[in-house]
């Protein structure tokens, strides 16, 4: 019972006698103030009573103190605290009464209003044309008020290293390796930073021509080539909203007008804002940063923005006008990056039998980002060929041109930086590594010259069962110029293998202009719609179109292609195939029964007006999907080299996505055509995405895709012409239950409708879609703050049948990244 009893008291003192205590006073007559609130950043830790006294724990060194009628203070924790409170101001106590009150100022969203309303007029893109350079400085590092103590900790603690006496512990070889990587970057950080980047950039616009930026030199340390995937990023609020001033993020905080002020010799409304979370425990004085509105234009003048919690990081944008419009002036940033804790002995020395006791030294880690705007130009005379090739250029990247651009100069700890993290990157080849992660964005996992596509490592469809296989592609490592590539893949059910073999032969090295030649024995769906073009989140996204659908075909391919980037937005591929295809369910065709010779040519495009490419060695990158997007193809049949069908297919998808009051807004319009000596799986299955019959529990159960229905039978409706049409609506709102993840709800709506004229030609069991088919739904997304979606969906109208399962979809949508 002692042995229960002593740790439950000692833990009983260590809760009492760990308290803090506050006692607040007023400063004029040093009577105690009752019900004023303690804060710790954001928390509430507790209000005093009647005699001004709260007890309270916290880890924060200071708090701040907040009372009605009186001047906020801040305080430094200690054991005991006085604190004496000034009586406020008649303006002071009128700000307070309006933030007390936990509802936007109308005044604050009336300016707003008219901020949102002439935001187009006041920006730079109304005019015909402008042009100017940057210059961006990335750090990561210690505090900047920490550096001396960090490097003196650093040297001290090597010292003592150095004199522990060596002992034979075991130690697996990975830690032992990691222990030692660490130690030789904190010693090449002692003097640097732990990572500088600079950045001199220009940027061209043209109502005419478009947009181009150029990178006009560029250095990372420890990376002598670009990370072209890294240089497209925007860290920055160029050309940006932030989102606290979008229409959409209204309802996520509270504003308040505080002042109007002087700057630069215009009038300018001051509005603070402050995030909406749990009201009853935030902070009603503690803002999340202010907005700076020019009085005479409502243009934004200014932009600060600060964490939630102290010193977790900062954001400053200030714009200038120039020539009635408002061009970003200058940024400062400062980002935590979480921190970097040592064990610490509390002794030099311990008594034989005593053990060793630590403390934890802890220096926070952050990423400091500058940015500077220069030599503007306002509608300069400008030429097509300054806009020609893609969206981002990189003219110089060894940084010999940078000295041009600094806007002040390095440092003697941000020269050691480059010195310093070059040699140790270069040691442990961390630039190869890099291209694993830079890989993944394209959807590819890298091992050194080999990339291997993560859609062909897993399926499950009806026909096959489970399949698993494998994708490689030999990329710019192994050449320049040729890039052959193959996968394979089998399946459970039906027992067989698949495989494909392919050469890309790039002929440009500043553009798209691939030619190819492959092979492929495979399997695939009947009237599948055509994802030519498509990215590999498109593609994903219908990975599981076919989990309930049976009705395959086999082919077997010879086909020659060439892609080519007619601009940045339009891309061109022309495909000329052999085939011999044959169905794999119960089919024919007329009287010439299921087994075909096919010959075609293809012709693909896609126009992306809004897409932000850049040209990589791997290839064409898109860092900034823009819409609408425009996808169609047309393809011809012919009765020659003993081709057996003659027939012309054509389809086209238009996606569009923007954001208004209501919130994000997803639009789909796609429509096909197919005539001729056509088999079914060259006219179009209306994809439906639940099981024929409803035999199981699961057989209702769908994942999201581009346009399936959740509650159409699968491998059932076709058509050889149709048009369909969704939309998904984001409601403009979100909330959270479990966890720290906030979920929001999405409306969607979809309908089809098509016509099968030669119905007859098709021997087997389906239906004509020649009436709207329709059905709406409901998903929440991240399903009580989890990493999946759950929705529903109702068939509608024409098709609707008295049972209900049968009108009833499930959808689940998981959320890998996120």
């Amino acid at each position: 019972m002692t042995k229960f009893l002593s740790p439950l008291f000692l833990l009983l003192s260590i809760f009492i006698f760990s308290q803090n205590q506050i006692k607040v006073l007023s400063k004029n007559d040093k009577k105690p103030i009752g019900n004023a609130a303690v804060y710790c950043d954001d928390d509430l830790l507790g209000k005093t009573n009647d005699e001004g006294i709260l007890n309270f724990k916290t880890k924060c060194k200071k708090v701040e103190v907040l009372a009605n009628n009186f001047e906020d203070a801040t305080a430094d924790v200690k054991k005991n605290m006085e604190v004496l409170l000034k009586t406020s101001s008649e303006k002071s106590s009128n700000i307070d009464k309006i933030v007390i009150s936990d509802k936007s100022d109308p005044k604050a969203l009336r300016i707003l209003d008219e901020f949102n309303k002439r935001e187009k007029n006041n920006s730079p893109k109304s005019l015909d044309s402008y042009q100017f350079k940057s210059y961006s400085k990335y750090s990561i590092d210690v505090d900047k008020d920490s550096i001396d103590a960090f490097k003196n900790f650093i040297v001290s603690r090597k010292d003592s290293l150095s004199k522990v006496e060596k002992k034979e512990v075991f130690k697996k070889k990975s830690d032992e390796k990691d222990s030692l990587l660490s130690e030789e970057f904190l010693d090449a950080a002692k003097d640097g930073q732990m990572f500088l980047w600079e950045k001199a950039t220009e940027y061209k616009y043209s109502d005419k021509f478009g947009e181009k930026t150029n990178v006009l030199d560029n250095r990372m340390s420890g990376f002598k080539n670009p990370i072209y995937e890294v240089l497209a990023m925007n860290f920055s609020n160029l050309n940006r909203i932030p989102r606290q001033l979008k229409q959409e993020n209204r309802n996520m905080f509270n504003f308040y007008v505080t002042d109007t002020i002087q700057i630069d010799g215009r009038s300018t409304y001051v509005i603070k804002f402050k995030e909406i979370t749990d009201k009853k425990k935030q902070n009603p004085r503690k803002f999340n940063g202010k907005i700076y509105i020019d009085k005479e234009t409502f243009a934004l003048k200014k932009f600060e923005s600060s964490s939630k919690k102290r010193n977790e990081g900062n954001i400053v944008s200030v714009w200038k006008p120039i020539n009635n419009k408002w061009f970003l002036d200058y940024e400062d940033m400062r980002m935590k990056m979480g921190d970097q804790s040592f064990d610490t002995a509390k002794k030099d020395s311990v008594k034989a039998g005593e053990k060793q006791k630590y403390y934890k030294k802890t220096f926070g880690n952050y990423l400091y980002i500058k940015n500077r705007f220069f030599d503007f130009e306002i509608n300069p005379e400008q030429k097509a060929s300054e806009f020609k090739g893609y969206s981002l250029e990189v003219k110089n990247s060894d940084g010999s041109l940078l000295n041009q651009y600094r806007t002040d100069s390095l440092t003697t700890r941000e020269n050691t930086t480059y010195n310093n993290i070059d040699k140790f990157v270069e040691k442990h080849d961390f630039e190869k590594k890099l291209g694993f992660y830079t890989q993944l964005l394209r959807g590819n996992l890298r091992y050194k010259m080999v990339d291997f596509d993560i859609t062909k490592v897993f399926n499950y469809d009806k026909y096959q069962g489970f399949r698993v296989g494998a994708g490689v592609k030999l990329n710019e490592k192994f050449s320049k110029t040729f890039s052959p590539d193959g996968y394979f893949g089998y399946g459970f059910k039906d027992h067989t293998w698949k495989y494909g073999l392919g050469l890309d032969v790039k002929l440009s090295q500043k553009r798209t202009s691939i030619f190819r030649i492959d092979y492929v024995d495979d399997v695939f769906a009947a009237g599948r719609f055509s994802n030519n073009m498509w990215n590999t989140m498109m593609k994903l996204t219908d990975i599981n179109l076919d989990l309930h659908n049976a009705n395959f075909y086999k082919n077997q391919k010879f086909g020659a292609s060439y892609l080519y980037d007619i601009s940045n937005s339009l891309s061109m591929k022309i495909a000329v195939n052999k085939e011999n295809q044959k169905a794999l369910f119960d089919y024919q065709y007329r009287d010439l029964g299921n087994n075909f010779n096919n010959v075609s040519t293809t012709l693909s495009l896609k126009f992306s007006p809004n897409d932000k490419n850049i040209m990589t060695p791997s290839g064409k990158y898109t860092f900034e999907t823009g819409f609408p997007q425009v996808f169609a193809n047309f393809e011809k049949g012919y009765h020659v080299l003993g081709g057996d069908l003659n027939y012309q297919k054509f389809d086209a998808l238009i996606v569009h996505q923007f954001r208004t009051k209501l919130g994000y807004t997803n639009l789909k319009l796609l429509g096909g055509i197919s005539s001729g000596t056509a088999p079914i799986w060259k006219n179009f299955e209306i994809a439906g995405q639940t099981e024929r019959g409803l035999e199981h529990w699961f057989s209702s159960v769908s994942t999201p895709s581009n346009f399936g229905f959740a509650t159409m039978p699968s491998g059932t409706y076709f058509a050889d012409k149709f048009v369909a049409f969704k939309i998904s609506q984001y409601l403009p709102f979100r909330f959270r239950t479990i966890g720290k993840r906030y979920s929001n709800i999405e409306l969607e709506y979809q309908s089809a409708i098509g016509n099968f004229k030669n119905r007859g030609d098709h021997q087997f069991d389906f239906i004509p879609l020649d009436h709207y088919y329709q059905e709406a739904g409901i998903i929440w997304n991240r399903f009580l703050g989890r990493n999946f979606g759950l929705g529903f969906s109702y068939r509608l109208g024409y098709y609707q049948t008295p049972v209900f399962k049968e009108n009833f979809g499930v959808k689940l949508r998981f959320n890998l990244l996120n």
